[in-house]
C-alpha cells in the first residue's frame, strides 16, 4: 500500500506519506549512528592513560580527529556522491565503525586508540549521506527539524544505555561501546531500507527549491569565491558551536559528577529529552515560511538568541544560581537552537534563496571540517596545558567567551547576506 501511495499521482496523501516516511527513516538511521559514536562518552575510564594523557581524552581526540578527517574527505565525496549507492555506503561505514569498537576492546592500550580514529572517519560521512535523501523538498525544513533532534536526544539515550550496561549488566568499560552499538543494529537495517523507499523530489519542488546536483571541483571553487565573506562567518559560527557541543557531549558525565554527584544514569536521557522537545517546539516557528529570505532572517535571530542563552547559562552555573540541572538543560536548549538552525535549516534556505546550483553536502562538510579541527585543538590544549583544570570550569569559561563572540558573528552574517541578496537576488 505504501508503494502505491508513493508512486501514485501527486496528492496531499502522497505528500503526507513522504514526510512520515522520510522523517522516520532519516531520524532512525542517524539515531542508530549515535549508538556507534557516542557510547564512549558513557565511560569515565578512570585511571587509564594513553600517550601521556587520560585514556578518555585520547579516544575522544582520536575519534574527533577521524571525524574531522572525514569532513575534509566529504567536501568532495558527498558533493559528488552517486545517489544509487548511498544505502550501501551507510551500512558499510557504520559496520566498519562497529568493528573498530570491538578492536578497541580487544587490542591493548595504547594502540587501541587508533581504532577510534578509524571509527570517527567512518561515521563522519553519515550525516551528509542521510541528509541527501531529504534535501530540496517542500517539507525539507520540517523533516530536517525532526532529524536534528538526534543531536540532543540520541546522545543522552546512548549515554544512558552505556551506563546501564556497565552498572547493571556488568559489561567492562572497554567492551561497553561495542555492546551498545550492537543493540542498535536491527533498527539500523530497517531504517536504511526505508531510506531507499523515499522518492526523489517532484518537479514542482525542483523549481521551488532548486535542483540538487552533483558538484565538480570547479563549481565548488566558484561558490566559495562568490560567497567567501559570508561563508567564512558561517564556518566560524559553526566552529564555536561544534566545540561547545563536543565538549559538553563527551564530558557531560564528568561535569555532572561535580554538579550533581548522586545523579542516576537515567538523568542524561531525561535531560536531553526535555531539551530536545523544547528545541523542536521552538524551531517549528521557522518551518513553513514560503519566502526563503525571510526564513534566513528569522534563522539569524534564533541563532543569535541561542548564543545569548549560552552566555546566561554559563554565568548561572558559575555563580550557582539555583539548580545546576536547570541551567544544563537550558544551556542545551540554547546550544542546539543555534546548532540545529544552522546545520539543518540555514543551508537549505540559503541554497533556495540564492538559487545555488549544487547540494547541501558540500556546505556541510566545508563547515564541519573546520569545526572538528577546532574541537580537536581545544581538547588537546586542555589536556596538554591545563591538565589539572577540571572540565567544568574550562567549559564555563569557553561558554561565556563563545556566547559573546557568537552573537557578534551572527550580526555580521545577517548584514552580509542581506546586502548580498538585495544587490543580486539571483546569483547563479
Amino acid at each position: 500500500m505504501l508503494n502505491r501511495i508513493l508512486k501514485g499521482p501527486d496528492s496531499r496523501q502522497q505528500q503526507l506519506a513522504i514526510v512520515i516516511l522520510a522523517s522516520f527513516a532519516a531520524f532512525t538511521t542517524y539515531f542508530c549512528m549515535y549508538g556507534f559514536r557516542k557510547a564512549i562518552s558513557a565511560g569515565t575510564f578512570e585511571g587509564m592513560m594513553a600517550f601521556g594523557i587520560s585514556f578518555k581524552s585520547a579516544i575522544v581526540i582520536a575519534q574527533v580527529l577521524g571525524y574531522m578527517t572525514s569532513k575534509f574527505i566529504g567536501i568532495r565525496f558527498i558533493s559528488e556522491i552517486n545517489p544509487a549507492k548511498r544505502g550501501t555506503y551507510i551500512l558499510t561505514l557504520i559496520g566498519g565503525a562497529h568493528l573498530c569498537l570491538l578492536m578497541m576492546a580487544l587490542i591493548p592500550l595504547p594502540y587501541n586508540v587508533l581504532f577510534l580514529f578509524l571509527n570517527g572517519m567512518c561515521l563522519g560521512l553519515i550525516w551528509g549521506l542521510v541528509f541527501s535523501y531529504i534535501e530540496g523538498r517542500k517539507y525539507t525544513d520540517l523533516i530536517a527539524l525532526i532529524l536534528s533532534i538526534n543531536f540532543i536526544f540520541s546522545s543522552g539515550v546512548v549515554k544512558t544505555v552505556g551506563r546501564i550496561s556497565i552498572e547493571s549488566w556488568g559489561v567492562s568499560e572497554l567492551m561497553m561501546p561495542f555492546v551498545t552499538g550492537a543493540i542498535f543494529l536491527p533498527l539500523l537495517f530497517l531504517s536504511v531500507y526505508l531510506l531507499g523507499k523515499i522518492p526523489p523530489p517532484a518537479e514542482t519542488e525542483k523549481k521551488e527549491r532548486g535542483e540538487r546536483i552533483q558538484m565538480n571541483k570547479s563549481q565548488r571553487k566558484d561558490l566559495i569565491r562568490l560567497f567567501l565573506p559570508g561563508l567564512t562567518v558561517i564556518v566560524l559560527i559553526n566552529l564555536l558551536l561544534t566545540i561547545l557541543r563536543d565538549i559538553k557531549d563527551n564530558y557531560a558525565v564528568e561535569m555532572l559528577l561535580v554538579l550533581e554527584p548522586g545523579a542516576s544514569p537515567g538523568i542524561f536521557a531525561q535531560m536531553e529529552t526535555i531539551a530536545s522537545l523544547a528545541v523542536f517546539v521552538l524551531l517549528l516557528t521557522l518551518t513553513g515560511i514560503h519566502n526563503h529570505f525571510k526564513s534566513l532572517y528569522r534563522q539569524h535571530l534564533v541563532i543569535g538568541l541561542g548564543f545569548l542563552t549560552i552566555l546566561i547559562c554559563a554565568l548561572g552555573i558559575a555563580n550557582h544560581w539555583g539548580s545546576a540541572i536547570f541551567w544544563l538543560i537550558t544551556f542545551t536548549v540554547g546550544l542546539y537552537l543555534s546548532y540545529n538552525a544552522l546545520q539543518c535549516l540555514f543551508l537549505e534556505r540559503f541554497i533556495a534563496a540564492f538559487k545555488v546550483k549544487g547540494n547541501i553536502g558540500f556546505f556541510f562538510y566545508l563547515m564541519d571540517s573546520v569545526g572538528y579541527l577546532g574541537s580537536c585543538f581545544l581538547i588537546l590544549n586542555k589536556e596538554l596545558f591545563n591538565a589539572q583544570t577540571n572540565w567544568l570550569p574550562y567549559f564555563i569559561q569557553l561558554s561565556w567567551i563563545f556566547g559573546i563572540a557568537g552573537a557578534g558573528l551572527v550580526a555580521y552574517s545577517w548584514i552580509y547576506f542581506s546586502r548580498k541578496y538585495k544587490s543580486q537576488p539571483v546569483l547563479l
